[in-house]
């Protein structure tokens, strides 16, 4: 009800804040030259520490002793006052139980711990001295300082261009696009958003206008230590990136909306009435709204925020799809098998999947009979039920400016598909689940590294395999039996499971199990991209389908004992494909960017006495320093465009050094490469040219990855070093070659320096196998390694991805037959599987990309 009446008056803002955020500057204030000396000090290093600005300062001062250099606390006062971002301190409990707000405003102590909200000793002296407090940054000021410079201005036009331009395309094409690669082409937004080109009269039949700002609320608890309980909390608000709070620890919330409650106060008080911003690029002041569209949190959190009962509810569908749970007898959790089990399951029929969308109908129905249970009694009834605990504080927020419950509570990716999921699959491999008393652990022929000496060679194994995956696959998967129970992360967790497993279950795995893992792989790969091709989504809904029911078959067994194996992740996948037609790719909205955020201002802490306090002042520093940067851009960090010596091919494509000092003569084998290339795409017919080379060593891809070469890899590998592997490169139509080097072409007939064509030497590997293609369900791509004579010319412009080929492990049969004939062990030694990035694109959207003047594999630069 509180937030149904916000103000901001009431929001705890300065009247200083309030001032500007009611009338935002048309300009930025003059900046004197020392100040921005000043300034630029404490940007340099954004994790440096105030005693850093200090003896840089001192410096300064004794070179220019006549120049005022301000203070490192004027400096904060200064970009304090050029950005308006502020932040509101709000009492909490000194456990964290709940935050002095709401309900909760006028208690003297804790409802949950019951101690005391001030100091006891400061109190009795009539001080009101509170023993903790938490910070949050009112979103208001950070969005209007990403409008207020003419370049970040025509940024935040994206929104208002994209959703003209989609929906243009939708009503070219009746609605059948091929490529969904935004938020905006989902129903659930296209239904609310007007375009520029729409009428008076039709724009008024939308609730987000053109000028309106979306926005996506992201939440998630951390560890700060590995080795002690320092749980901290965080939320941003993701347009761009703009903190939100930061709850400190070392316990978890035990009254999560009591902390939002602060943030989602301003931000109602911003939506009830349209707030003014300055459009620099368009010079006119404008009134936005703040539409909150999606909101994000792992399966843990989300309970928290949209007041269902959880995952291990009879009703625990996070997107509140009506198939219930079942009870496991003895035990208070449900599981959404969706086959009853025998000998009783209290007469419930078995569920098929369907394209689910969630029912808002549903919702609000089962809501209304959970607010009219008037006794304890009847609310554990109702709660049984519906599947609904509380209300959820968002639905305090105007209707016209949110999706709604549960529209807006939507799955995701991150913790779905690259912990949750995957816990499951090394746990079945295991065999850890845990085993019921009428159940045996003999019986289960699924569980392969159940015994430690398999599961210890299958991890070395996997260690072995990490040499071939390219540096710029991130985090390389470690040894599993030694690190997958202390600290594998989840990027680890997801290139091992989905892209090392095809190849190294095939020789150990039974054919059943195997091949109903692979359509988990098929349906997972094609789900993490960023760019969704429509006409690829019911080939991943008909593998995950197909992976439900026959995991159900093959696992569950349809025992009692054995449905906690049916865990609610397998339910969550059920729903993908439906929520990207309705609110877009989920990689798009997923854990990873807060994660990242997460990871990027855990490590600026400098006081590890008072590490809470400390994080929350860094994410404080984080918000004024970025709307400082969005504001006078002239702060922002430079592009760091291509190194030294680069040669720029167009489109995302650069030829890095090294590079030869010199041309060089060609083998054979190139020489009938290149003249063959020539002819065909040049029409070059001059026999009596002796082709020579100038080696370029790396490229730069659009991707974000860089593609090295045979030329300088293949030396460090015969001195003894193992750099990861990245001269495997993918090519159009999956084709897949080594690269040996790169060199530049001039285009016949071009002027020299202009028309210069980018080229690779490459080894080609044979078209992927039929046969172990169709045997893994199109999971696995095996090639065979042609020769080293083999040689092929391709435009470097030809590569998309840099890709890993590693060895396929054989058979007990294929090991046999390899010993006993040399030609066979030859072809087998010579295959190797394709491990690609998963969500390539997606991973580039985060900013995970390789430093193209990075050296780190220790080539010479010549």
């Amino acid at each position: 009800m509180a937030l149904r009446t916000a103000s901001l008056d009431k929001s705890g803002l300065s009247e200083e804040v309030l001032y500007w955020l009611r009338n935002p500057p048309h300009q930025p204030r003059a900046i004197t030259p020392v100040e921005r000396v000043g300034i630029c000090m404490y940007l340099a290093r954004g994790d440096a520490s105030e005693a850093n600005y200090a003896d840089n300062r001192a410096a300064f001062l004794e070179l220019h002793p006549d120049d005022p250099i301000p203070s490192y606390e004027a400096v904060k006062n200064l970009v304090a006052e050029l950005t308006d971002v502020s932040a509101i301190r709000t009492e909490m409990c000194d456990d964290t139980c709940v935050a002095f707000t709401g309900p909760f405003a006028n208690c003297l102590e804790c409802p949950r711990c019951k101690k005391p909200r001030y100091d006891p000793v400061e109190f009795e002296r009539g001080r009101q001295i509170p023993r903790r407090t938490f910070l949050t940054f009112p979103l208001g000021p950070q969005l209007q300082a990403m409008w207020a410079s003419p370049e970040n201005a025509q940024l935040m036009g994206h929104r208002r261009r994209e959703t003209d331009r989609i929906l243009v395309e939708l009503a070219a094409m009746d609605g059948d696009v091929s490529i969904v690669d935004h938020i905006y082409y989902g129903n659930g937004y296209t239904s609310w958003a007007a375009t520029s080109m729409m009428t008076p009269q039709e724009k008024a039949q939308k609730d987000i206008q053109p000028d309106d700002m979306v926005v996506l609320f992201s939440i998630d608890g951390a560890q700060l230590y590995a080795s002690k309980s320092s749980d901290c909390w965080f939320y941003i608000w993701k347009r761009y990136v703009l903190p939100g709070a930061v709850i400190g620890g070392p316990n978890k919330p035990k009254n999560i909306d009591s902390f939002l409650f602060p943030g989602l106060y301003h931000v109602t008080a911003l939506q009830r009435d349209s707030f003014p911003i300055w459009n620099a690029a368009e010079n006119r002041l404008i009134l936005s709204n703040v539409y909150l569209y999606l909101v994000t949190a792992d399966s843990p959190a989300m309970a928290y925020l949209n007041g269902l009962v959880g995952h291990n509810g009879k009703h625990g569908c996070r997107i509140y799809c009506p198939q219930k749970s079942r009870h496991k007898p003895g035990l208070p959790n449900y599981y959404p098998a969706l086959g009853r089990y025998f000998p009783d399951d209290s007469g419930s029929s078995d569920y098929s999947i369907a394209l689910r969308m969630s029912a808002k109908a549903r919702y609000d129905i089962a809501l209304a009979a959970m607010r009219a249970a008037r006794t304890k009694r009847d609310y554990v009834r109702e709660r049984l039920q519906t599947g609904i605990a509380k209300s959820s504080i968002f639905s305090g927020l105007p209707e016209r400016h949110f999706l709604g419950v549960p529209g807006a509570f939507v799955l995701d990716l991150m913790h779905l598909i690259s912990l949750n999921l995957t816990d499951l699959i090394v746990s079945l491999l295991r065999g850890t689940l845990s085993c019921d008393s009428t159940d045996d652990k003999a019986t289960w022929d699924f569980a392969i590294f159940a015994a430690k000496t398999p599961w210890k060679k299958h991890g070395k194994l996997v260690a072995s395999c990490g040499r071939y995956l390219p540096g710029s696959f991130d985090r390389i998967p470690r040894d599993s039996a030694e690190k997958i129970s202390s600290g594998y992360k989840a990027w680890e967790f997801l290139l091992y499971v989905y892209g090392l497993l095809p190849g190294l279950l095939r020789a150990v795995q039974h054919e059943k199990y195997y091949q109903h893992f692979c359509l988990l792989v098929v349906g997972v790969c094609i789900l993490l991209q960023h760019h969704q091709r429509l006409d690829l989504l019911p080939r991943a809904h008909q593998s995950i389908v197909q992976y439900l029911v026959e995991y159900e078959e093959l696992y569950y067994c349809r025992r009692a004992d054995r449905l906690h194996f049916v865990r609610p992740s397998l339910h969550t996948l059920g729903h993908v494909v439906s929520e990207v037609l309705r609110i877009g790719p989920g990689s798009l909205h997923s854990q990873w960017t807060l994660e990242n955020f997460i990871g990027n201002i855990t490590r600026e802490i400098k006081q590890h006495v008072t590490p809470y306090a400390n994080v929350s002042e860094r994410a404080f520093r984080r918000c004024q320093v970025n709307a400082l940067k969005a504001i006078i851009p002239a702060f922002a960090d430079p592009d760091a465009g291509l190194p030294q010596g680069a040669v720029d091919l167009g489109d995302g494509y650069a030829l890095l050094r090294a590079r030869d000092h010199t041309e060089h003569g060609v083998t054979a084998a190139e020489e009938a490469a290149i003249f063959s290339f020539l002819r065909e795409h040049f029409n070059f017919a001059d026999n009596t040219w002796i082709p020579v080379v100038c080696r370029w060593a790396r490229l730069a891809l659009p991707t974000g990855q860089v593609a090295r070469s045979g030329w300088k890899e293949v030396a460090q590998e015969a001195r003894g070093k193992q750099p990861h592997r990245s001269r495997m490169v993918k090519l159009a139509g999956d084709r897949f070659t080594e690269v040996q080097y790169f060199f530049a072409f001039q285009r016949p007939g071009g002027i020299r320096g202009n028309d210069l064509v980018g080229l690779a030497m490459v080894m080609p590997f044979s078209a992927p196998d039929r046969d172990l293609l169709a045997y893994s369900n199109k999971a696995l791509l095996v090639c065979f390694h042609q020769g080293d004579q083999a040689r092929e010319v391709v435009f470097a412009k030809g590569i998309s991805s840099v890709v890993a080929m590693v060895p396929l492990p054989m058979t007990a049969l294929e090991a046999q037959a390899a010993a006993q004939d040399p030609a066979t062990r030859a072809r087998y030694v010579s295959r190797f599987f394709v491990v690609e990035k998963p969500g390539l694109d997606t991973v580039r959207l985060a900013g995970r990309v390789e430093d193209p003047s990075s050296n780190a594999d220790g080539f010479q630069f010549d």
